[in-house]
């Protein structure tokens, strides 16, 4: 690296992952100091690989309780972040009350920590969906989730769950995971997903009798609501492609 000494070697770590990334590296590199640690910031030009072949679509789920549930019935659920961001809700409500310089430094150490916290969940996620996807040898099926934040109604007591948890970023993951993996993506309209019954096709807003329950009021089948979603998506991504485009032929 140019130094304001002259050039010099400086050593590095990082993961296999991103070092067989650098075989990839294509123009400069940028240095960076976050919060206090030096990181590079390498840009790598990769070639899309060919899509795998698949046999089946796994539909996903995005929800508030459960952040994510394929159609598997697989739930990831959002109970870690919830209680992250509650206690440190609490605790950034507590120092900012004192207003002292101590309570000051503090709120500045705590800052990004939800957000940090949230993206490695995402991170982690978004992999095992793509993971199970390529395993299985399936496309995934998501919604489209553009202005759900104006769509979707939530009590009072949810509206901080809705607001602070990044929809668009899970489903930025899962696309570019399942692009570098070679499992194709399928976006399907989110609207009934949740009150249409997947056993008989029953649109009625009574099969959900409250936030975590499916019943379908005319045959009477019950199952898991994000489950129940997730089917539907699945059944959406089938009928919308047809099977040579779905499978990856």
């Amino acid at each position: 690296m140019w130094t304001l000494g002259g050039r010099q070697k400086i050593a590095y770590v990082c993961g296999e992952h991103q070092r067989r990334l650098l075989a990839h590296r294509k123009g400069e590199v940028d240095l960076m100091l976050v919060r206090g640690n030096w990181y590079l910031a390498v840009v790598c030009d990769i070639d899309d690989p060919g899509l795998i072949e698949t046999t089946d679509v796994l539909g996903v789920d995005f929800g508030i309780v459960n952040i994510a549930t394929d159609s598997d019935g697989r739930p990831y659920t959002g109970a870690a972040i919830e209680a992250g961001r509650t206690k440190l809700s609490r605790r950034r409500g507590g120092l900012q009350k004192r207003d002292t310089k101590a309570a000051k430094r503090r709120l500045r150490k705590l800052s990004g920590k939800q957000r940090r916290f949230q993206t490695h969940s995402n991170h982690c996620i978004s992999k095992a969906l793509v993971l199970e996807a390529k395993r299985s040898g399936r496309a995934i099926s998501l919604e489209d989730l553009k202005g759900i934040r104006s769509r979707v109604k939530a009590r009072a007591s949810q509206r901080g769950r809705l607001h602070n948890w990044s929809f668009g970023q899970l489903r930025t993951f899962v696309a570019y995971k399942a692009r570098l993996a070679g499992v194709p993506i399928l976006f399907v309209d989110p609207r009934d997903t949740s009150r249409t019954c997947p056993a008989c096709g029953c649109v009625d807003k009574r099969n959900r009798p409250n936030q975590s329950t499916f019943s379908c009021v005319s045959c009477g089948h019950a199952g898991m609501a994000d489950h129940v979603a997730a089917l539907n998506i699945r059944s959406k991504a089938r009928a919308a492609v047809a099977p040579p485009a779905v499978l990856g032929a």
